[in-house]
């Protein structure tokens, strides 16, 4: 008798440590990581110490979308030039230094970091869904601590990445990265869900709508180590949009060769949009971390579903597979409320394969019930 009458309160208690566990940490308004460098132009993309490769970090982003000429039909080439210091080592996932989105799931082109390796994923526009990329890299192209001038020349038949003004590597691929693909908001520091957190500074960022030669590359580089005071007025030829890093201060980046493409430092942080991660088999990026949150997640729901379905079995209120079968259904209930409110938890993103795990943690609990079920007789009579 007194089991049953402790059920429902335990079962109350753990739903609750289900609920928080979901949605933790319920933090409406997080701290957005991102600072102005002291005594030098710049702003810094930083983490705690500690914490998890899927802490939040910093954002910044366009206030709209950016106001450039991608509506011709020709290809049109493009060099992009990021003068960075990266403080991430080895281990986690892709972070995001420079991205930008726009109507489509995939973002037109993503410059990144994986561990040492300089990643740049351009979209296929040639696809009708615009939902494939083509990936280069530089291997050891972002060691850490070390400031670096990255640009990247895309022509009509090969791509080259220099650093520091010195081919690095060299791409036969036909228009990679033309001026199409530079359209939609542009992100700082992270992708546009709030999930590929790259941490380092940025000094500087210049997007051409044309193929530099190499001679002006190497003189771009001695532009960017000597930073003159208006930079805007020396590099040639001019940049589509110019940002320095010059303010020092408050929440605003200026292009500097225009009135127009400004950027934002929000106050709290908060992604550009919030995705619900459906396709799941194609979209995530399988590795170490990722399996531990399945693991977590399908885990994370056994305690939770064994019991409901004590309180559901015992007394002879449902048979067994009456209660069994409600019991599943209650664990994706649960997960789906978990996931909807996520919708409104800037540092979270609602996933099918969470719900589809915290189901599997249902299921799991009811074979571990039939288990205990079956030794307990068996303990008796020992």
């Amino acid at each position: 008798m007194r089991s049953r009458k402790l059920s429902l309160p335990l079962l109350i208690l753990v739903t609750v440590v289900t609920l928080l566990f979901g949605l933790w940490p319920l933090n409406f308004f997080p701290e957005n990581r991102v600072r102005w460098l002291a005594g030098q132009d710049g702003i810094q993309f930083y983490k705690p110490r500690g914490s998890s490769r899927r802490a939040h970090g910093g954002v910044v982003y366009s206030d709209a979308p950016l106001d450039v000429p991608t509506g011709r039909q020709a290809f049109e080439p493009c060099t992009i030039e990021i003068y960075l210091e990266s403080h991430a080592g080895r281990g986690g996932g892709l972070t995001h230094i420079v991205s930008f989105h726009d109507v489509y799931p995939r973002s037109p082109l993503i410059i990144a970091q994986w561990r040492n390796y300089l990643t740049i994923r351009s979209r296929d526009n040639e696809n009708p869904a615009k939902d494939t990329y083509c990936e280069i890299g530089l291997k050891d192209g972002l060691v850490p601590n070390e400031k670096k001038l990255i640009t990247i020349a895309s022509g009509p038949d090969r791509t080259g990445i220099y650093v520091n003004g010195e081919l690095a590597r060299s791409y036969d691929v036909q228009s990679l990265i033309g001026v199409e693909h530079l359209c939609g908001y542009l992100n700082l520091g992270n992708s546009s869900i709030g999930h590929n957190a790259w941490m380092g500074n940025l000094h500087g960022l210049a997007l051409y709508d044309r193929l530099l030669t190499p001679e002006q590359i190497g003189q771009h580089y001695k532009f960017w180590a000597d930073k003159p005071r208006d930079m805007a007025a020396v590099i040639e030829p001019e940049p589509l949009i110019l940002y320095t890093f010059a303010e020092r201060a408050g929440a605003s980046i200026h292009n500097q060769v225009a009135n127009t493409n400004h950027l934002t430092i929000p106050p709290a942080f908060k992604a550009l949009r919030k995705e619900i991660a459906v396709r799941f088999w194609r979209d995530t990026n399988w590795d170490i971390g990722l399996v531990r949150d399945v693991l977590v997640n399908i885990l994370g729901f056994v305690p939770f579903a064994y019991c409901l379905l004590v309180f559901l079995a015992g007394g002879r209120r449902l048979s067994i597979r009456k209660a069994a079968f409600v019991t599943v259904l209650a664990g994706a209930a649960l997960s789906l409320i978990i996931e909807i409110t996520q919708l409104a938890l800037p540092t979270r993103t609602p996933s099918l394969l969470d719900i589809l795990c915290n189901t599997a943690g249902a299921a799991l609990a009811i074979l571990a019930f039939r288990i205990v079920a079956r030794v307990r007789p068996a303990l008796r009579l020992s």
